[in-house]
């Protein structure tokens, strides 16, 4: 349905029409939930490197100075002594290390995978909140939109209450009809306009909502939706929508990565059982003077290498808990994805369900309407020419503003309907 191909022709302050596209554009740089979501996509990639999984050296230098001031009383063997008063001893040392892992029972690759397998899982993640976000600001664009409908439909409606008004003055002007059907017609007049503004309030508060979830805070006051009820070509064949729901779903996708990030976990601490091997390396300089005592100077500078092997032959059972831990987690994780595609089974189902449903009842209104604005015409010629009384033309306008309403409210559901089903089966943004 909606291709990310970012042009960003964006709704700037000022601009009076925001279509679909100018929303996903918005939605695409600003919303906040993708913006979020972002940031633990950005981690996890991150986190991915082969140094964070264990398998690059560690390389440290350190370097120190210090001095002391003694006073000293030495008396040496061959009988002679020594004593000093604030006697100066000063050390400089300098070192270089590196510690290398060479071998701790292959864990550092199945960490590397699990790395790998969380950073898939945050791409998932990102992925679904972007079709949720999508979601969200499309079905808040087109219910802004029904309420624009309907916003227009009062609109036509107090425009028939007004030449009502208009024709039984001129009646009651000539003596044709009571003042009594004069004041109704008013009476019906000041009720469309009172619904006229009370639908004005609906639509701004639903603009500010669609604004909030495009990410757009200031400068867009006044503005119209331009729109289509066009079908999205995706959903032309709705036999084969199960199964691209359970294989592109986002949400199942996330749930498939979260079972092989479990599954690596639990190699990762098995391999912890096995034996590690170090390779270290060293090189060391000092340099010492001293006022008193056998040294006056000592310089020393050399290279020290060797390898450490080391195992752990008791742990207090940790490693086997943490081993059952992560079982249990895996088992957890393959049943929340049980419950995930049972779950979008059943929202899939419903959702072809609620739209052929919806596309029915459409059928239906278009028949209606065409009859009831059939009807509220000849209504109103018959109450120009008193043929007919307030109450006929009165109910005649009434159904057809109602068979309107369930027409746009049919096309509107159809929309959402789709809008749903392409949410559910990750066809709302193809890369």
């Amino acid at each position: 349905m909606i291709k990310l191909l970012l042009l960003f022709t964006l709704f700037q302050p000022g601009d009076t029409v925001l279509t679909e596209e100018k929303a996903i554009e918005l939605a695409l740089k600003n919303n906040f939930d993708i913006r979020l979501e972002k940031y633990n996509l950005e981690v996890a990639e991150n986190n991915n490197t082969i140094g964070n999984a264990g398998m690059l050296p560690t390389i440290g230098v350190s370097g120190s100075g210090r001095q002391t001031i003694q006073d000293t009383e030495q008396q040496f063997i061959n009988g002679e002594g020594q004593s000093r008063d604030g006697a100066k001893t000063t050390v400089y040392s300098a070192g270089a290390s590196l510690d290398w892992t060479l071998f701790d029972g292959f864990k550092m690759f199945a960490t590397k995978d699990r790395l790998e397998e969380i950073s898939k899982l945050n791409q998932m993640a990102f992925k679904n909140q972007v079709q949720n976000a999508l979601s969200d600001v499309l079905k808040a664009f087109y219910n802004t939109a029904l309420e624009q409908e309907r916003l227009a439909l009062l609109e036509s409606t107090l425009k028939l209450s007004e030449e009502r008004v208009t024709i039984s003055k001129e009646k009651y002007e000539v003596g044709k009809a009571s003042k009594l059907e004069y004041l109704q017609a008013q009476v019906d007049y000041n009720s469309d306009q009172s619904a006229l503004v009370r639908q004005q309030e609906i639509i701004a508060i639903q603009k500010l909502q669609l604004l909030q979830l495009i990410g757009v805070q200031e400068g867009y006051d006044s503005f119209e939706l331009s729109y289509t009820h066009e079908s999205s070509e995706l959903l032309k064949d709705l036999s084969n929508i199960e199964t691209e729901a359970i294989q592109q779903n986002p949400m199942l996708r996330q749930l498939r990565s979260q079972q092989e990030v479990s599954m690596l976990t639990i190699k990762e601490n098995e391999r912890e059982r096995l034996p590690t091997l170090d390779f270290n390396l060293g090189y060391n300089y000092s340099n010492l003077s001293a006022e008193a005592g056998f040294l006056q100077s000592n310089i020393s500078s050399g290279v020290t290498y060797g390898l450490t092997a080391t195992m752990t032959i008791f742990d207090g059972m940790n490693r086997n808990r943490s081993i059952q831990n992560a079982k249990i987690q895996s088992e957890q994780s393959y049943t929340a994805y049980e419950q995930g595609e049972a779950q979008l089974r059943t929202s899939v189902r419903s959702g072809i369900l609620t739209l052929q449903n919806a596309q029915t009842l459409a059928n239906l209104e278009q028949k209606n309407l065409a009859v009831a604005e059939e009807n509220v015409s000849i209504a109103l010629e018959r109450y120009r020419v008193g043929k007919s009384n307030p109450i006929e033309i009165r109910e005649a306008q009434n159904n057809a503003v109602d068979a309107q309403i369930r027409y746009i409210e049919a096309l509107n559901t159809i929309k959402i309907a789709e809008i749903e089903l392409l949410r559910l089966t990750g066809g709302l943004l193809q890369d």
